[in-house]
């Protein structure tokens, strides 16, 4: 059936906004995305009216794992099949705030997305790394068992050990990740905040792993996310060619201009930074984890501050892992823009700019444009006035992933 959408105004993810615009959209595709005034006829179509149309949008770093605490130690003494089970209802969540595409970086992910794919589940387009690689003693490996019992855990909750040291090991976890079904390789290029023992500012990774880790998910044509907090993990990332930064906790001026000039984007997750300095705590967060996450939280965001002002492309992420937190995904606009975004960079960040961060396998879909996917959603009320209108679910009130009606 074809479906026309008469809006007060669209938003195209990418590009002026239009006031009294039209989209058209039939078997998956956008017929039409312009002007009331240039629209075509459609007198058999179903008519929607609403105050906003624009793209479906992007969670760009989250992670489907069906825990409940603050410390991710938790998905170690969870049934995995448990777990599976909540994030369907978690990936629902996502579907009916507006979200029509989650890149998921580590969790249930690959599994969740085929079943979608398959029909079985209702949720978004899942577009996922499978487990993710980390060397020994860094931000993937868990420090408090030993080797081979982190290895083992590891293996049975996202399928595939992720734990790797050396050129040739490296290439192999990507290999291994590929067996999973991963649409996006992420490694751990720093520290991090939730891992016990090491230092979010130091690199993980030598050069020689860093480059096979790229060239090997090159020649699969799929890109490398990297985790990152320090800025010589970043820096050293960006060497080797990696195309997206998670976090960036540290970055300044020098690296903001190392990533415009090799077009990298930013993921940077403020909304679990604000998470856990306001929740963490009641929620079980470690005390070694409160540590880091208050040391950093300052920092990050200025790092977003200085990102902005310097050009950087952004792209939209929360980094929620929990279950029951998926659904307040667009509450990260808001610190976008008290991070120096106007509304409509925060919304492109979450729309027109997703896509980007699969390279190669990116789907046609963040903007409204004629002969691109029809993900579109409708919202009440303005979100170029205030992005928080997209932070309520209950103000998306219909919600189209591939044409096909999923809300209102």
């Amino acid at each position: 059936m074809t479906v026309r959408i008469e809006a007060k105004k669209l938003i195209p993810g990418r590009g002026d906004v239009i006031d009294d615009g039209i989209v058209v959209f039939d078997e998956g595709s956008i017929n039409y995305a312009g002007p009331a005034a240039s629209a075509p006829e459609t007198p058999e179509a179903e008519v929607v009216k609403t105050e906003t149309v624009m793209p479906g949008m992007w969670e760009c770093h989250g992670h489907f794992f069906g825990t409940y605490t603050a410390n991710i130690d938790e998905v170690h003494v969870l049934r995995p099949q448990l777990g599976a089970m909540r994030v369907t209802a978690d990936a629902r969540r996502a579907l009916m705030a507006g979200f029509t595409s989650v890149r998921e970086v580590g969790g249930f992910g690959a599994f969740l997305g085929r079943a979608i794919e398959e029909g079985q589940v209702v949720g978004p387009n899942v577009y996922a790394s499978g487990g993710t690689l980390s060397m020994t003693g860094g931000h993937g490996d868990f420090h408090g068992m030993d080797l081979e019992t982190a290895r083992h855990s590891l293996a049975r909750i996202v399928g595939e050990d992720g734990i790797v040291d050396g050129p040739d090991q490296a290439r192999a976890g990507v290999r291994r990740m590929l067996r999973v079904g991963a649409r996006v390789i992420k490694i751990h290029a720093s520290g991090g905040v939730m891992s016990e023992l090491d230092d979010p500012q130091l690199p993980q990774f030598s050069p020689e792993e860093l480059e096979a880790i790229v060239d090997e998910a090159t020649r699969m044509e799929l890109l490398v996310a990297a985790h990152c907090h320090g800025k010589r993990g970043i820096m050293a990332a960006l060497e080797a060619g990696v195309k997206t930064i998670e976090h960036g906790t540290y970055l300044d001026e020098e690296v903001a201009a190392a990533m415009v000039e090799s077009a990298a984007i930013l993921v940077p997750t403020r909304w679990i930074v604000e998470f856990l300095i306001r929740e963490g705590e009641k929620r079980g967060m470690p005390e070694y984890a409160k540590k880091k996450a208050y040391a950093a939280a300052e920092n990050h965001a200025n790092a977003i501050s200085t990102a902005v002002s310097k050009g950087v492309t952004i792209a939209m992420g929360t980094d929620i892992w929990s279950t029951g937190l998926w659904g307040k995904n667009a509450e990260e606009l808001g610190f976008l823009v008290d991070c120096g975004m106007k509304p409509m960079q925060a919304i492109e960040a979450a729309t027109a700019n997703g896509p980007a961060t699969l390279g190669p396998q990116a789907p046609d879909t963040g903007r409204l444009e004629q002969g691109l996917d029809a993900d579109v959603i409708c919202v009440s009320g303005d979100p170029t006035d205030d992005v928080l209108v997209l932070a309520d679910p209950d103000n998306i009130t219909h919600v189209f992933k591939g044409g096909v009606r999923y809300k209102g």
